[in-house]
């Protein structure tokens, strides 16, 4: 039981482990959509697929940030005490807790997906309406067999989290993935190929595919619980402190830090839906206004160009630069399960020299590892699209004499968009960064209140942006938005611990300077040829993944210079070696 309290795992070692889970789960949820979306066959069970999996993953990422987060701040700060006891409690009580709230929220989705069915309903499957609305309807009502396990899966997380084990919180990610990948593609390929099934049999056994991954995900935790238990329980009877009895404080205690995180989760996850609400409207005044207007009955609306535009970046948006987006993103729920037990455990031991040091190493790191994920999403945002997500001319399926839009035009748009989305990937894995430090040092009102008038703002100033500059006008309006937010969460953070940020601020110089080398490095990459694209899908993978791989390098050896990865990563080669020599 003394590795329970004394973790060799630092904030940083906890956050790259549960980050390098989150980024190879959506490095398969990257690649698995080319195969998958072969099986499913048609546009409109992509589209309805792709809506059950958006309503999936948004409960998900609020079950990750809601009552998980309590749990795992419970359990910390309970075993730095050494009250093993109470956290234990907390266990039994929260694992209680979310089976109930897992099968009133089944039950409620499967009561509404039939009213819901036909407004979910995307506009590219509007073909057969009353089938689709079927097909919506039953796959609605399947993804809520996995709204049951998924919040039992994450309090079980949360509950590791808390005791700073991040391997089996990393792992228990990537075997989930795994699995839901695995059945998904042999499921839905057997259905179809084999036993020449409906096309329609894939959307469903895809949406499937989250609930078995859920409950292979519950089961290889049971069995962990089996090893880990007993030591627990034994730490429980020979500890001397005192421990908390009434169920009621435990169960209320767990409630008032939940609900926090819980609209933390809701409100900051609100950003793509509000720039889903603004984007049509918004982009159509902005085409009108700059003359892609013509007048039908009396009334301007978008040509043929504005329209073939509009779809085009809607499209880019919704699907392809989300997805990449959310690559750099990983950084922020990876680095945010790490950051409470510590900053928990530090707070409830009085010891703010050490949430000081983990708030800065925090703040640091994610610096250092997102700044070059995300800038190279704009140097390689060509390739990156061409290969990933290859644009098809505009009608799909037209001659070239009545194309609206060539493939490479549209590709070429979609790469701007990218560029300009790069800015937000960014932001949008530093906000939630600042949000869980904000939650862990029990600012969660204050930070509640800021993040809500930063939305409304975002919500007010969307759409004249959006009016008047286009899709960068979305851009900005987060950059402002989130802008004021950060600047807010900075303030009260170095006012409370009296953070300096000084060696912050120099450092971020000398990352500043590793992106110009990469920048540098992909240049000349694509000077000599190897342009990630034009030369087919798999030529190009390879020709992007050596230049990447050297800009990255060159990145890191610049960086090293000035001795960053020594300090923020710990990887000191020179040390490595002499410890080497020393062993051998």
């Amino acid at each position: 039981m003394k590795r329970m309290n004394s973790q060799k795992q630092s904030i940083i070692a906890g956050g790259l482990i549960s980050s390098a889970g989150m980024f190879f789960a959506k490095f398969l949820g990257l690649f698995y959509a080319v195969p998958f979306n072969s099986i499913i066959g048609n546009i409109s069970n992509v589209a309805i697929y792709g809506v059950a999996f958006n309503i999936y993953s948004y409960i998900l990422n609020i079950c990750l940030a809601g009552m998980p987060f309590a749990i795992a701040a419970m359990v910390a700060k309970y075993s730095a005490r050494g009250d093993y006891q109470s956290a234990l409690l907390v266990k039994k009580l929260s694992t209680m807790f979310m089976v109930a709230f897992g099968a009133l929220a089944m039950i409620l989705m499967i009561v509404l997906a039939a009213p819901f069915a036909p407004l979910l309903l995307p506009e590219s499957a509007q073909g057969s309406l009353s089938d689709n609305i079927e097909v919506m309807r039953n796959v609605l009502m399947i993804v809520a067999i996995a709204v049951f396990f998924v919040p039992i899966l994450s309090s079980l997380r949360g509950f590791y989290q808390g005791l700073k084990d991040m391997e089996i919180y990393a792992l228990s990610q990537v075997l989930e993935q795994i699995a839901r990948v695995v059945f998904l593609l042999v499921s839905s390929a057997l259905a179809v190929y084999i036993f020449q099934m409906d096309r329609t049999w894939a959307v469903y056994f895809g949406a499937f595919s989250t609930t078995i991954a859920a409950i292979l995900g519950i089961i290889h935790l049971r069995f962990y619980d089996r090893k880990q238990m007993k030591g627990l329980r034994l730490a429980a009877a020979q500890q001397k402190c005192e421990s908390v009895k009434d169920k009621g404080i435990i169960f209320r205690e767990l409630f008032f830090i939940s609900v926090p995180y819980l609209l933390s989760a809701i409100l900051g996850y609100s950003d793509s839906i509000i720039n889903s609400f603004v984007l049509k409207g918004g982009m159509e005044a902005y085409y009108l206004a700059n003359g892609y207007g013509v007048e039908v009955n009396g009334t301007m609306v978008l040509n043929e160009l504005g329209n073939a535009q509009l779809t085009v970046i809607i499209g880019a948006i919704n699907y392809g630069v989300l997805k990449l987006m959310s690559i750099p993103m990983v950084l922020a729920p990876g680095f945010s399960s790490a950051i409470l037990p510590h900053i928990s455990a530090a707070l409830a031991l009085n010891n703010y020299k050490l949430a000081r040091k983990n708030i800065r190493d925090c703040v640091e790191t994610v610096l250092y590892i997102a700044l070059p994920l995300c800038f190279c999403l704009f140097v390689y945002a060509k390739p990156i699209y061409a290969i990933l997500f290859p644009p098809a001319a505009y009608p799909e399926h037209a001659a070239v004499a009545d194309q609206i839009l060539s493939s490479e035009q549209s590709l070429e748009l979609c790469v701007d968009v990218l560029k300009w989305f790069s800015i937000e990937a960014f932001l949008s894995t530093l906000v939630p960064i600042l949000a869980s430090l904000m939650m862990a040092v029990e600012y969660r009102g204050l930070y509640i209140k800021q993040l809500a008038g930063c939305v409304a703002l975002k919500f007010v100033i969307a759409y004249p942006l959006l009016r008047w500059f286009g899709y960068p006008g979305l851009v900005w309006s987060s950059v402002i938005s989130m802008g004021v937010l950060m600047g807010l969460d900075f303030y009260i953070l170095s006012k409370r611990f009296s953070i300096r940020w000084d060696a912050t601020l120099r450092r971020i110089v000398v990352m500043v300077g590793g992106l110009l080398c990469l920048w540098g490095i992909a240049w000349l990459c694509n000077l000599i040829g190897l342009k990630g694209y034009g030369s087919g899908r798999l030529v190009g993978m390879v020709q992007l993944g050596i230049s990447g791989l050297f800009a990255l390098l060159g990145y890191f050896a610049f960086t090293y210079l000035f001795h960053l990865p020594q300090l923020l990563l710990h990887l000191d080669f020179s040390r490595m070696m002499q410890q080497r020599r020393r062993d051998s």
